[in-house]
């Protein structure tokens, strides 16, 4: 599996995303990443990691540009391009990964994904489904509050997203869906 990664999301990037991606690779056989962000920003993290030089099946893509939280969601990858968010999802789309990763804006990254990946056919609305830790393997929390009214049309997509995800990508055989009355 390839994972495109937006190394300059989030709270301390990009040095906390490089040093997650290193661990990852280095954890599972057979994974392989793209840091997607200021090359040489992203390469001085990879060297304050310990990591002088790439291990096999990391890479990095450059993106010289960064959609920050102030900046507007709705139009921020349309108006910084060659922003690390706006490049890896235009990585996913042409085939280079089997999912994108960020950290930064939950809004921009929606926008842009829906925009440039396009959504799953017959799934009308996008949702954000992080994943929950429990004493057992986790819970794939999908819609965690990005939609504010959602009809029953929604709930049923939103369910079939979330047993799809929790079979493929946790290896759970049968997932149980559950409102938020039946898991409390």
């Amino acid at each position: 599996m390839k994972i495109i990664v937006d190394a300059m999301g989030g709270d301390k990037a990009p040095l906390e995303i490089v040093k997650g991606t290193l661990r990852a690779v280095k954890a599972r056989p057979g994974l392989e990443a793209v840091l997607v962000g200021r090359e040489a920003e992203v390469r001085k993290a990879a060297e304050q990691c310990g990591a002088a030089q790439l291990p096999k099946g990391v890479r990095i893509v450059n993106a010289t540009e960064v959609i920050g939280m102030h900046d507007d969601p709705a139009t921020a990858f349309k108006t910084k391009k060659d922003s690390s968010i706006t490049v890896g999802l235009n990585l996913l789309k042409n085939g280079e990964g089997d999912a994108f990763v960020s950290a930064g804006s939950t809004g921009a990254l929606l926008s842009a994904g829906t925009l440039i990946v396009k959504r799953v056919r017959g799934i009308r609305r996008a949702a954000m489904a992080p994943l929950v830790p429990t004493a057992g393997r986790g819970v794939v929390l999908v819609d965690c509050g990005a939609n504010a009214e959602c009809t029953v049309e929604y709930l049923v997509q939103f369910a079939y997203l979330g047993s799809f995800y929790a079979a493929k990508a946790m290896g759970i055989e049968r997932p149980r869906v559950a409102d938020r009355k039946s898991v409390v």
